[in-house]
């Protein structure tokens, strides 16, 4: 629910239905507006189907995750120490708390890749942020206070380097420029020239804040 004036639907890269309404908007009169464009949404999420993430189940087994932009497949096993096989995209994980050693995994290996390529694009860009961080935060992807501190969402973590790098070469450009301006995206634009199509993969996969 929001301030908006209508009903719209949209279909997450969970294949989810995400139905957003105005605030004053009866429980029926969106149930209605569901029913009416019903073909719509089979459709789209006949489209969907195959292409888009699923949420995590309780048991990880045969999971599989976006790992720099690469489908990883998570393999419980009994041992004690968590193993990446790079070459065939397996995540061996011990079965004993999986999901919090995944995530410990996820935020340690986060904050060590980011940290070079915020770094690196530090440098060609001619500016030092005061500190490099990840959080947990489902909301967005990093920001840079006002100290010039950078902070990520370990969860960048599912995507590509080259969006890993548009996310830095954005959150460095707040350093000169502490807005979203013309002059911040031409800064932007000088190291990433791309960046609307980094943009757009962020924006598509928003729901993949949510995993884990």
């Amino acid at each position: 629910y929001s301030k908006r004036k209508t009903i719209a639907l949209s279909i997450d890269c969970f294949n989810r239905l995400i139905v957003r309404a105005p605030r004053s908007c009866s429980k029926e009169r969106i149930f209605a507006f569901i029913a009416k464009n019903e073909s719509w949404i089979f459709q789209k999420r006949a489209k969907m189907q195959g292409a888009g993430m699923q949420l995590p189940p309780e048991n990880l087994d045969g999971y599989e995750f976006l790992l720099l932009g690469a489908l990883c497949k998570i393999c419980l096993d009994d041992g004690v120490n968590i193993r990446f096989d790079k070459q065939n995209a397996r995540l061996y994980l011990p079965k004993k708390n999986a999901r919090e050693r995944l995530v410990k995994w996820l935020k340690e290996n986060a904050l060590r890749i980011f940290t070079k390529i915020t770094d690196d694009c530090a440098a060609r860009m001619g500016v030092q942020p005061k500190s490099v961080s990840v959080s947990s935060a489902k909301g967005r992807w990093g920001s840079c206070s006002a100290e010039n501190r950078i902070r990520y969402t370990f969860r960048l973590l599912y995507a590509p380097k080259e969006v890993i790098e548009y996310v830095a070469v954005h959150e460095l450009a707040h350093i000169l420029h502490k807005n979203h301006s013309p002059r911040f995206w031409q800064e932007v634009g000088k190291y990433i020239p791309n960046w609307k199509t980094h943009r757009d993969w962020l924006k598509y996969r928003g729901a993949l804040l949510q995993i884990f």
